[in-house]
């Protein structure tokens, strides 16, 4: 019988986060470069919504981290765990019940096509009509897009 490989927790993360982020732009990739831009986006929000993927992510997450609530404020706490769990570098601008901004810095699922710019803002929408359907989200500016930084801002109309 052969001893079991010990792994450092670090060493699994990194590459599980590097696997997912890498499968992720992969698949946009090959299916743009086949079909398009367009039917990429199409096809990423149909994997997404399949079996509720998302809603269940976004779920679970308020769950295992135990955030309540429906307002601008829980979907910027969720956001922060996604960013953490995630590998991102940014920053809580704002933060109340009706509103929450955020500026990212380092993003690892960056895109570099931009026509694919806009399967950061599905995700984002998903997550966030998820947690409240009345939520709204802007991207005023995206780094798949070109811009040196992504801001989100999410909004809850009273």
């Amino acid at each position: 019988m052969t001893e079991k490989i010990s792994i450092p927790l670090l060493l699994k993360h990194d590459f599980t986060l590097r696997a997912y982020s890498s499968i992720v732009k992969g698949f946009l990739y090959a299916i743009r470069e086949k079909h398009g831009g367009n039917e990429a986006l199409e096809t990423y929000v149909r994997v997404c919504t399949m079996d509720d993927r998302i809603k269940n992510l976004t779920n679970a997450l308020l769950d295992i981290f135990q955030l309540k609530g429906s307002d601008a404020e829980t979907i910027g706490k969720w956001f922060e765990v996604w960013f953490e769990l995630t590998a991102f570098e940014y920053a809580t601008l704002e933060r109340s019940k009706t509103s929450s901004r955020v500026k990212v810095t380092k993003c690892p699922f960056k895109t570099e096509p931009k026509d694919l710019s806009d399967w950061a803002l599905i995700f984002t929408n998903l997550v966030s009509k998820t947690i409240n359907p009345k939520a709204t989200v802007e991207r005023p500016k995206a780094m798949c897009a070109g811009d040196s930084y992504c801001e989100y801002i999410w909004k809850i109309e009273e």
